[in-house]
């Protein structure tokens, strides 16, 4: 391991929408650059360490940037994630309430610069994302019966998404998860795997097996973009589109669609803090 810090380092366990994130106030280097990937998959183990989805560092903005802050993402597996809707939501609510930014603020992220709202307070929180592309379309990466294709779409981070007729009738869907993310078709980076239903004209239920956690997850922001946008391309619903995620928790998309460009996408969820308090040195190894 490489220069894990030696001191205990403040932390807040937070939860967007089903997502767990470790975030912490980054802005003094308490953990350094060449630490951070081995600092996020100690601090992520479940059961040997803290716990999470993945860590969020708050850092200083960079210099001439008219931003806030810098948020960084880094995922359970160590590996560097360019966004995290979930986690941009509680990088937010964070920086709010420790006295970092506004309740309407800006940040950098490596996707881009991203706008939040956090709404009276919170838990509420409203972002401004980066535009969605949707870049290949009936991509056959799965031999199930009951699914048959899958869209391609970037929402900062690579997404695919299909409609199935019971998302919740995926016993295997682990396994299916894990073969499509690293499927020839979508190498080198992978994907997210989304699968979708519709329950309403204007609601869908999504599962989302998620790139760097290697696993499926409660919930996923960027997840949530991606399958409502395609569930609008196939005509299934109407914005605003209501998606419920594995927590039960729901997520609130709208954007305006040009082509096959997603601009003005808007994600609304909510970040809740779980728990303050100090990760120890002894939990790094």
């Amino acid at each position: 391991m490489t220069n894990l810090p030696a001191i205990p380092v403040p932390f807040a366990k937070m939860n967007g929408s089903g997502n767990d994130f470790v975030v912490i106030d980054n802005r003094t280097g308490v953990i350094l650059p060449e630490a951070v990937s081995d600092f996020a998959r100690m601090t992520c183990r479940r059961g040997l360490g803290e716990g999470a989805d993945g860590v969020v560092l708050i850092d200083t903005a960079p210099a001439n940037d008219v931003v806030d802050f810098s948020w960084r993402y880094i995922n359970a597996d160590g590996s560097e994630g360019d966004m995290c809707g979930n986690g941009a939501m509680c990088g937010a609510r964070f920086a709010v309430d420790a006295g970092i930014a506004p309740a309407n603020c800006r940040f950098s992220t490596p996707a881009g610069v991203i706008a939040a709202e956090v709404l009276d307070g919170g838990p509420a929180v409203r972002l401004a994302m980066v535009d969605a592309t949707i870049l290949r379309r009936g991509m056959a990466l799965d031999d199930g019966a009951d699914v048959t294709t899958f869209d391609l779409i970037r929402v900062g981070v690579p997404h695919v998404v299909a409609v199935a007729p019971d998302v919740d009738d995926f016993s295997d869907f682990d396994a299916r998860g894990r073969s499509i993310r690293y499927h020839e078709n979508l190498a080198p980076e992978g994907a997210n795997v989304n699968l979708i239903h519709r329950i309403a004209p204007d609601t869908i239920r999504m599962r989302t097996w998620e790139r760097g956690v290697e696993a499926e997850t409660l919930a996923c922001g960027t997840g949530a973009v991606a399958s409502a946008i395609v569930a609008a391309s196939h005509g299934l619903i109407d914005q605003p589109v209501r998606v419920i995620t594995s927590s039960g928790r729901p997520l609130i998309v709208t954007w305006t669609q040009n082509g096959d460009l997603s601009q003005d996408v808007h994600l609304t969820g909510e970040a809740r803090f779980v728990a303050r308090g100090v990760l120890d040195p002894e939990g790094f190894s």
